[in-house]
């Protein structure tokens, strides 16, 4: 399917979208921005490959309150990234480079230890694997996380008169991963859902073995480029820094900040992007992994992704005090549509920060909403808006 760039002249009703319920979309953002539980949002909603609405609201950056948010400003999507992580994955598991069931001791000598051994790369790609939670998931009152620790694991020069160097830089570009592998692992590998963006760096990882790239040269030259994602970066240009959304000085420091030699990938959140061209990444999905003649991954892929992985077991999730007795999810995407006004078979991801990509194939639509905020959780942003959205269909 070939995707209309344009906001389409046909109605909304037209389409099959209560015009109501739009005008109630726009409110709901601009009465958030106004209770100060968000600072701007955008959205794109589209059906068809078709694009039916499409805003902006607020400013773009809090350090310049005159400034506006466009509907092509350039924000962080934090976890959505592991969306295209998970593609990256498949596209290797096409090329027969990889295998959903192998062992990622395979691939990573840390993991070949009887801690870790059973740890699959399907597994990674759906948060079964034990390895460390993101932090504050279980809500701890004082979270850590890898990171924290990493000195520990730091190589030591006991003998400065006799360094392997090549033993000590492989220590050193490793260090990340024995810091996240610390500790006693949280459960079984498919024991339970534990949400963890230390798997989704491991993952990266695996890719940059498996295709010989770096794991962000390997997103941008087979994902981002071919799909014509010509906002969409790691590192965005500097003369593009005052196109992108920041809302505090954290967000600053983040945009500046540069690689550094010894971190892991960014797989479990480095992409910046715009409301257009996640939209763009969610078409080529609803289309089964092919946008304007480009073929990013085989239907069989997308349709293996997307499907309940859980189905047939019984995987609880403590999931943020949520205590989900039996979880839905997908091989890196998240499932949507269970007790939610989006329809049971949609999929897509959440980003902290705080953004959604929904796939919806009931509807053959896709909606793309950044809602940036400081505030720890804010529900109307995420699910209140999602529900919006799903109660439009006519």
């Amino acid at each position: 399917m070939t995707i209309t760039e344009e906001v389409s002249s046909k109605s909304l009703k037209d389409a099959g979208f209560d015009p109501a319920v739009h005008h109630r979309l726009e409110e709901h953002i601009q009465k958030l921005i106004g209770e100060d539980k968000i600072k701007c949002g955008s959205y794109m909603l589209s059906r068809d490959g078709v694009i039916l609405a499409v805003n902006a609201f607020g400013p773009l950056r809090h350090d310049d309150t005159t400034s506006i948010l466009q509907t092509d400003s350039i924000r962080e999507i934090a976890s959505v990234t592991k969306l295209f992580t998970s593609v990256a994955i498949f596209q290797l598991i096409e090329q027969g480079k990889l295998f959903l069931r192998q062992p990622v001791a395979e691939w990573i000598a840390e993991f070949n230890n009887s801690t870790y051994n059973k740890v699959q790369i399907w597994n990674l790609l759906t948060h079964t694997s034990g390895i460390q939670a993101d932090p504050n998931y279980y809500l701890e009152p004082y979270p850590m996380g890898w990171w924290d620790i990493i000195f520990a694991f730091m190589p030591e020069l006991e003998d400065k008169d006799n360094v392997d160097v090549e033993e000590l830089e492989r220590q050193r570009q490793t260090v990340w991963i024995r810091a996240v592998l610390s500790g006693k692992p949280l459960s079984q590998p498919g024991e339970e859902w534990s949400y963890s963006s230390a798997g989704f760096a491991i993952l990266g990882e695996i890719i940059a073995r498996a295709s010989g790239k770096t794991y962000e040269q390997y997103v941008m030259d087979e994902i981002v480029h071919p799909l014509g994602l010509t906002r969409t970066f790691f590192q965005v240009p500097e003369n593009l820094h005052p196109e992108v959304c920041v809302i505090d000085d954290h967000n600053i420091e983040r945009l500046n900040r540069q690689p550094q030699k010894y971190h892991p990938p960014s797989s479990g959140g480095g992409l910046y992007s715009t409301i257009h061209d996640v939209f763009r990444f969610g078409q080529m999905m609803l289309n089964g992994g092919i946008l304007d003649g480009v073929r990013i991954l085989s239907r069989k892929s997308i349709e293996k992704m997307t499907q309940n992985t859980f189905d047939n077991n019984q995987i609880s999730a403590y999931c943020w005090g949520a205590n989900i007795p039996k979880m839905d999810y997908g091989i890196g995407a998240s499932i949507t549509g269970r007790g939610e006004w989006i329809p049971e078979g949609s999929y897509g991801h959440e980003g902290a920060g705080r953004c959604k990509l929904i796939i919806d194939p009931t509807h053959q639509s896709v909606a793309v909403f950044f809602v940036p905020s400081n505030v720890d959780w804010c529900p109307e942003s995420i699910t209140g808006l999602q529900n919006i959205i799903g109660s439009g269909w006519i």
